[in-house]
């Protein structure tokens, strides 16, 4: 089925000026996701026109109709999963009524924002902005929309902490509670973490006491040590021990009597599959670090087959196993498996050469290292430039070769990329550069799930809530524009400041061009840009602050006249000067007077504090206290 969106000419209103014939219809026993659909269609409208549209279960007069009811059965309509995929949804006219209907109780979230687009002039763009208009248009309508990529994380500390904001941006992944059915089914994804092979499927802290020889690494237990399994001792597992039978006591305990591998097996289904029976993705996780077995058989292995392609033959033989018991127990699931493409296996293993007209193939190195149909590679381009597209052979050839090999070994992709520099959160990250290529990169290889990766434990980094937006729509049709909904939401976001947050972000995509011609900088997600004095001279605090004067000259006219507007977009302003504000006080506070200095302390330390900036005000809470910021002890490079 393809996306579908006609609509007819207005014709009148369905609320206006706090008058409404309509009423909300929903089923007698609707679930609690259909009923928050129904608060929100009934808050949002009254909000807009002023006009009380009521839930209810029997038909009075003319409705808006969600989801599955005894009118919409009467009527025919309905929508299935395998026409509009996971979160799809229809829109449908029928005389005076009109039917809301989608493939799964989030979609129907979704599909009554998109009605309240077309119809009302909404738009939610972040928890403290809402567009609309004062008239909900009646209208004939036929709606059929389904979302690019089947699930959508944009992840980073405001969507984490705010499940709501997380599904008014259409997203679906992590931050949606497993339990909160408000939202409907939530994620597809199960408990298994991103470290779950030696972590949470075979716990080193229950069986490394009696089989060292299953891992390596793990030592003090930290992110940097934990440890990773050896893949060929579970893999040849396998043949050394008898599956036996899962119901005998002790089948998982720390002795392991049926071996590595089928110890395993038995607790991935049985402690992750057969419990969690709403979820369809179950990560085969590595520890955070690139630690990979040297025994004998790995290295002789990875000779043969490549990093990659050892732990790719250990999942297919799991990926057998599982998919046995699906057939068995429970056909009608979907079950896969998802295996981390992440540090030391991000290289796919193939081998590459050229065809008889010159151009690059890729070709498995064996049959054996070809996924099982029930494998999704989780791609992770960690070590790759956001600067520019992973597809561009000379900046980004390791991406190149990975996305390419990784196509000719796989069917399923799901996707972990990157758009923060963890080692200095507050410095502004030019991913804006890339992000639109690359979501089309992904559209295109058949990448079901993306997670884009933010910061997670502080709000406010550079421009973290237009970026939300953004991605949020280009993921469900990526055949948008980043720039021109950057453009839409700066409008709205920042107001008469809007220009100079423009101006602002265009000088940074031309400083970062010429930090990449001058220092080879490219917007890797662990260089701490931040921290590096030479990639910010004082020329760059001058200019910036001479942006930003401008977007407060913009706002002064609303400091009289609205003053709740000025501080709303005067804050808002206020969070993206921090980096500039930074730089001075970290790299060039010798040059400018002590009392301007100890403003922007102020400025940083106040703002931090409204807009929850954790790396901001834990930073210059004692910076401010002590009242003598040169008490700071600067290294050579100006670092904090």
């Amino acid at each position: 089925m393809q996306r579908k969106f006609l609509l007819g000419k207005s014709d009148g209103a369905i609320a206006e000026k706090g008058k409404t014939d309509y009423s909300i219809l929903i089923s007698e026993n609707a679930v609690p996701s259909v009923l928050y659909a129904a608060q929100e269609l009934s808050r949002i409208t009254e909000k807009a026109t002023g006009a009380v549209m009521p839930v209810v279960t029997k038909k009075y007069g003319p409705v808006i109709s969600l989801g599955d009811n005894f009118l919409s059965r009467e009527k025919g309509i309905s929508v299935t999963r395998k026409e509009v995929t996971r979160h799809g949804f229809r829109i449908k006219s029928d005389g005076d009524d009109v039917f809301i209907v989608s493939s799964g109780e989030t979609g129907l979230i979704y599909a009554v924002q998109r009605y309240l687009e077309l119809n009302l002039g909404y738009m939610y763009y972040a928890p403290d902005e809402e567009e609309y208009c004062d008239k909900l248009i009646k209208r004939s309508l036929d709606v059929t929309d389904f979302p690019d990529f089947k699930n959508r994380d944009v992840f980073n500390f405001d969507t984490l902490q705010s499940p709501e904001n997380h599904i008014k941006l259409y997203l679906s992944g992590s931050a949606v509670r497993n339990g909160d059915k408000k939202y409907g089914e939530g994620s597809w994804w199960a408990s298994l973490h991103d470290q779950s092979l030696a972590l949470q499927i075979i716990p080193y802290d229950v069986y490394r006491a009696s089989h060292p020889d299953w891992y390596v690494g793990g030592v003090g237990g930290s992110a940097a040590t934990n440890p990773q399994i050896c893949y060929t001792k579970a893999l040849y597992s396998k043949d050394e021990y008898e599956k036996g039978d899962w119901s005998e006591a002790g089948y998982n305990s720390a002795s392991a009597p049926h071996g590595m591998f089928w110890t395993f097996v038995y607790n991935l289904i049985n402690n992750y599959i057969a419990v969690e029976t709403d979820k369809s993705f179950f990560q085969l996780g590595m520890s955070d670090n690139s630690v990979f077995c040297s025994c004998d058989q790995c290295t002789a292995d990875v000779k043969k087959y490549g990093r990659s392609g050892v732990a790719l033959r250990f999942a297919n033989a799991v990926a057998d196993e599982v998919e046995k018991w699906r057939l068995q127990n429970c056909p009608e699931r979907e079950i896969y498996l998802t295996m981390f493409a992440y540090l030391s296996i991000v290289d796919p293993p193939t081998v590459k050469s050229t065809d008889e007209n010159g151009k690059p193939v890729w070709t498995p190195v064996d049959p054996s290292v070809v996924a099982r149909d029930n494998i999704v590679i989780r791609y992770a381009p960690i070590g790759d430039y956001y600067m520019f597209s992973l597809l561009d052979e000379k900046e980004n050839p390791n991406s190149y070769n990975a996305i390419n090999g990784w196509k000719t070994v796989a069917k399923n992709f799901a996707v972990w990329d990157y758009r923060v520099d963890f080692a200095s959160i507050n410095a502004p990250f030019p991913q804006w550069m890339s992000a639109q290529d690359n979501i089309r990169i992904y559209r295109d290889m058949g990448v079901t799930d993306v997670f884009h990766q933010g910061c997670r434990t502080s709000g406010g980094t550079p421009f973290i809530t237009m970026d939300n937006w953004v991605r949020s729509r280009m993921l469900w049709d990526a055949d948008q524009e980043y720039f021109k909904l950057a453009d839409k939401f700066i409008d709205v976001y920042y107001g008469k400041a809007g220009d100079a947050i423009r101006e602002y972000i265009a000088f940074l995509t031309a400083h970062y061009k010429w930090a990449n011609v001058e220092f080879g900088y490219k917007a890797h997600s662990h260089f701490a840009v931040g921290k590096k004095k030479k990639y910010f001279p004082v020329e760059f605090v001058k200019e910036t602050e001479k942006i930003f004067a401008k977007g407060y000259a913009a706002l002064l006219p609303l400091e009289k006249s609205a003053q709740d507007e000025y501080e709303k977009y005067k804050t808002r302003l206020d969070v993206e000067s921090l980096f500039y504000r930074y730089c001075k006080l970290a790299f060039h506070h010798y040059l400018f007077d002590r009392q301007e200095l100890y403003e922007e302390v102020k400025v940083i330390r106040e703002t931090g504090r409204k807009k929850d900036i954790r790396v901001w005000f834990n930073t210059f809470d004692s910076f401010y206290s002590v009242c003598d910021i040169f008490s700071l002890q600067f290294g050579d490079e100006g670092d904090l």
